[in-house]
């Protein structure tokens, strides 16, 4: 699929990423390695923190709502997360085809998720939402970006300032194939962390009881989640900011200190153990070899 080819498509949303990768080489990809974006996106203990990013998506209303209307969650989380980060990983570490194939199924599934929100809203939300609301995308995206962050950091390794700065601006060409347009993002890192935390005070972030039904179904509406229940709960309990996991009803208790110290000390040592080439998720270390061919 050449961008001059797709340029004669009738769908806007792919000409659009056909425009965004319009200076790509087919057998390249949006994104290469030996940068920080894709340093830190191979990782596979970035999945440790995936309970505190869903949560903190769901702790906004609309997308609450979204997820309760629209998603199977609980009679099937293995195969949603499966899904979502079969996608993830086809934007980043993807040919560009590939990735532009990935953006163009999840924009078919946001079409369809649009409705009202039915839980009581802080004053003067509008109770419509719609998965491509621009506003949605950014914190959806935005919860990706810092659970990473947090995630490499307490695992691997810290990143300086400037490694920060880079992953961000690279991060936003990642919400870019998302349909998040690269102003609607804070302009630096610094001006992303101030806007971060505005968020995380601000009303904008409420607790619903749809939120609180979506966690209990992530927790327990399985076996496999169940088995899984005390390191996700664990997890999210320590990690998420502090208003948040108390809207939740998480408690940090003895034992989930333990837990959480125990997963940390255990997931350090695999990660200085492992070679790096060898750590990173299968889709990473495909392209890799890819791109040394």
């Amino acid at each position: 699929m050449n961008p001059g080819d797709v340029s004669a498509d009738s769908d806007p949303f792919r000409q659009y990423l056909a425009n965004l990768g319009q200076d790509i080489e087919p057998g390249s990809g949006f994104f290469l390695p030996g940068t920080v974006f894709w340093r830190v996106s191979r990782e596979p203990v970035l999945l440790l923190a995936g309970m505190r990013a869903l949560l903190l998506q769901i702790a906004h209303p609309k997308i609450a709502q979204g997820v309760a209307d629209h998603s199977r969650y609980r009679e099937d989380p293995l195969g949603r997360g499966i899904r979502t980060f079969t996608a993830v990983y086809s934007l980043v570490f993807g040919d560009r085809d590939a990735a532009v194939e990935a953006a163009m199924r999840v924009r078919a599934v946001h079409n369809r998720v649009h409705g009202l929100v039915v839980d009581p809203l802080p004053s003067g939300m509008d109770p419509v939402y719609d998965a491509n609301d621009p506003d949605l995308l950014l914190w959806v995206a935005a919860t990706l970006l810092d659970s990473s962050v947090v995630a490499y950091e307490l695992f691997v390794e810290p990143l300086s300032a400037e490694e920060k700065e880079q992953l961000y601006q690279q991060f936003k060409r990642f919400g870019q194939l998302f349909g998040i347009p690269e102003q609607r993002y804070p302009e630096s890192w610094v001006d992303f962390r101030n806007w971060w935390d505005g968020m995380l005070r601000s009303d904008t972030l409420t607790v619903t009881d749809t939120a609180r039904s979506i966690y209990r179904g992530l927790l327990t509406g399985t076996w496999f989640t169940r088995v899984l229940a005390p390191f996700n709960y664990a997890m999210a309990a320590m990690l998420l900011p502090e208003r948040l996991a108390a809207s939740f009803d998480m408690r940090r208790s003895l034992p989930v200190r333990f837990t959480f110290r125990a997963i940390v000390a255990t997931a350090r040592v695999v990660v200085r153990l492992l070679p790096r080439r060898l750590r990173g998720v299968s889709a990473a270390r495909r392209a890799e070899h890819r791109h040394c061919a």
